[in-house]
């Protein structure tokens, strides 16, 4: 049942996502594959499970078993050729049993009145999760199930039994142990390790480097697409793997690239703002004991002009924390500040940005912007009023942006969705620069962009920080921040792990690398 696949390239707009990939999965073996963000992971699987189809002339090629096809044209056709895979996000359903969540899987049993037959549809149940020894009782709800039994629960819907197993050729994991406690972790893996034993390929994509050793037979890391090294487990080791899942380019502005001097004080003296007072004694954003999702008492100060990175692998609540500090996050406790002002802890975005605070969401297409809307409309869309009947103002003030964040091309007209993906990141960071904020969140900000784009990301970031913005950026690509930032926070468990500092010399790649995955 082994999978080969060769000569797959995925190109997007300004980037290669994969570069001619070749691997095999072989049948009965566990296949970790590791990357940072942006790495080709998720294009990985997405060619696989037919939602993204490879480069047309590639020569690609997938071949399961006696069949080979150039590609999977949409996700029944991966299905049909027997790919199952769970997904980070168990797909079950809260309110409802679990019988019922395996019911709109697998359809519900009828009665010869056409009734559904609750006790046939719990009876399943319990044959299926016997199957695969899982010990949940069928008619409970599925919110009271903890991580690692929806995570069992979702692959033994992925799999079934009898005849729908024997459909099955391969189960890719993407990230379906990130949100799984560690506490819970191993009952999890000792799980992935049974399905194996039935004879199939696991295709295991995460983070968890101690998974990765504790159960993988073979090992694929991807760094820009390409793979920087495959084969099995015990011909790497731990450090080397995070040495190849490091980018080898340390893209930042170079000194004597850089302009003689800022101009975003003009951008925003055009825009009206240039005046904003802040409390010297303060900090530009304290977060105190603050709790919320997966954070778990968490507390930090971030410096006028001060660059603070922060970094945790999926389940440290580091995705959690920059829509919490921007009010689309419900708080249970704690307390976050602006220069010394207390937001109120039913916070909402409008409010978080007329305290000064703003965010550059992780999300480009579905927060960063409206596709359908002008360059325009988007980089003016959070203080339109201000522009109400003052065109002449309102013309200055987008042409100097797009000219200082070099969105190209330089059409402020042209639908917002028609830019490739970095002049789109450019300009989203450029709508809120422009508003003079006292404390910028940027997470992810260069992920998915190219070279040139990152380039001047960095240059906006040291620009705005030099001009008194105080920036937090999270980012899934820590490597990239050691020449930015002073200190990076390394989050786990939704609390501070580490501190690392420029000052002392511990603020390097490798470090950020160890405790992120520690």
């Amino acid at each position: 049942m082994a999978i080969h696949v060769n000569h797959i390239t995925v190109s997007f707009p300004g980037i290669r996502a994969l570069d001619d990939v070749a691997l095999s999965f072989e049948n009965g073996r566990v296949h970790g594959v590791l990357g940072a963000n942006g790495s080709g992971k998720s294009t990985l699987v997405k060619v696989l499970t037919g939602v993204y189809q490879p480069d047309e002339n590639c020569g690609s090629e997938i071949r399961i078993e006696d069949s080979t096809v150039a590609k999977f044209t949409d996700p029944a056709a991966s299905r049909s050729m027997g790919i199952s895979v769970v997904h980070q996000e168990a797909p079950l359903i809260h309110s409802l049993s679990v019988a019922e969540s395996i019911a709109l899987f697998k359809g519900y049993p009828k009665t010869a009145t056409g009734l559904v037959d609750w006790k046939k549809l719990e009876q399943s149940a319990r044959e299926l999760f016997a199957f695969h020894e899982i010990q949940v009782d069928p008619k409970r709800k599925v919110s009271s199930l903890s991580a690692s039994e929806r995570g069992m629960v979702s692959m033994a819907i992925a799999l079934g039994k009898d005849e729908d197993l024997k459909r099955t050729k391969a189960l890719i994991l993407d990230e379906a142990d990130a949100s799984i406690p560690e506490g819970e972790a191993e009952r999890f893996l000792e799980h992935v390790r049974r399905i194996a034993e039935f004879g199939i390929p696991v295709i295991m994509v995460t983070h968890r480097l101690k998974a990765v050793h504790a159960i993988c037979d073979d090992v694929t890391i991807l760094n820009d697409g390409k793979v920087t090294f495959t084969g099995p487990i015990t011909n790497i080791s731990q450090e080397q793997i995070i040495s190849k899942m490091l980018r080898q380019d340390q893209i930042v502005p170079e000194a004597e690239e850089k302009s003689s001097g800022s101009e975003l004080p003009k951008l925003w003296e055009l825009g009206g703002r240039s005046s904003a007072e802040s409390a010297a004694n303060e900090p530009a954003l304290k977060v105190e004991n603050l709790v919320a999702d997966n954070l778990e008492g968490l507390s930090f100060e971030v410096a006028r002009g001060e660059v603070l990175g922060i970094v945790g692998i999926a389940d440290s609540g580091v995705s959690e924390l920059p829509l919490v500090l921007f009010g689309d996050g419900r708080i249970d406790g704690g307390s976050i500040s602006v220069y010394g002002k207390q937001l109120p802890q039913r916070m909402t975005p409008r409010r978080a940005i007329r305290s000064g605070l703003m965010l550059q969401p992780a999300d480009r297409l579905r927060q960063g912007g409206v596709m359908s809307l002008s360059l325009r409309d988007n980089l003016q869309m959070p203080d339109e009023m201000s522009f109400w009947h003052k065109g002449k103002k309102d013309r200055a003030v987008v042409d100097k942006a797009i000219y200082e964040f070099d969105v190209r091309p330089r059409m402020s007209n042209m639908p917002f969705g028609k830019f490739s993906g970095g002049n789109q990141q450019k300009a989203i960071i450029a709508k809120w620069l422009k508003l003079h904020p006292s404390v910028l969140i940027m997470d992810d900000p260069t992920y998915g962009v190219d070279p040139a784009a990152r380039k001047k990301i960095f240059s906006s970031i040291e620009d705005a920080s030099a001009n008194g913005v105080a920036i937090v950026v999270f980012s899934t690509e820590p490597e990239q921040l050691v020449n930015v930032c002073t200190r990076i926070i390394v989050l786990s468990g939704g609390k501070i792990a580490k501190e690392l500092y420029k000052a002392d010399g511990s603020l390097t790649r490798e470090t950020i690398a160890r405790w992120c995955y520690a």
